[in-house]
């Protein structure tokens, strides 16, 4: 294992919490991105956040990386800028 993370957990619509997740090691394919900056969409996030998300949408709103399923708990986001920790070395840093 890499280590831990803090991730953005949406408990109930409206309620969220940061937890401790923890980070497998990347494959060949993969790298490990320490997140500088995080945002929240002013639509699709928002959307979540509230909890609104019409169930005839669950299959396509899910996100890349998502865990867990709408209304919640999830955690869902896609927007975030870091720098890459490990990886190929032309990518680090």
């Amino acid at each position: 294992m890499t280590g831990t993370a803090r991730a953005f957990w949406l408990d109930s619509p409206g309620r969220g919490v940061i937890r401790e997740v923890r980070l497998p090691e990347p494959t060949a394919d993969e790298v490990l991105v320490r997140t500088l900056f995080s945002g929240v969409s002013r639509g699709t996030e928002t959307l979540v956040f509230r909890g609104r998300v019409p169930e005839s949408q669950y299959a396509a709103m899910r996100a890349p990386f998502q865990e867990g399923d709408f209304p919640g708990p999830v955690k869902y986001g896609y927007l975030n800028v870091g720098v890459v920790e490990e990886g190929p070395g032309d990518l680090v840093g």
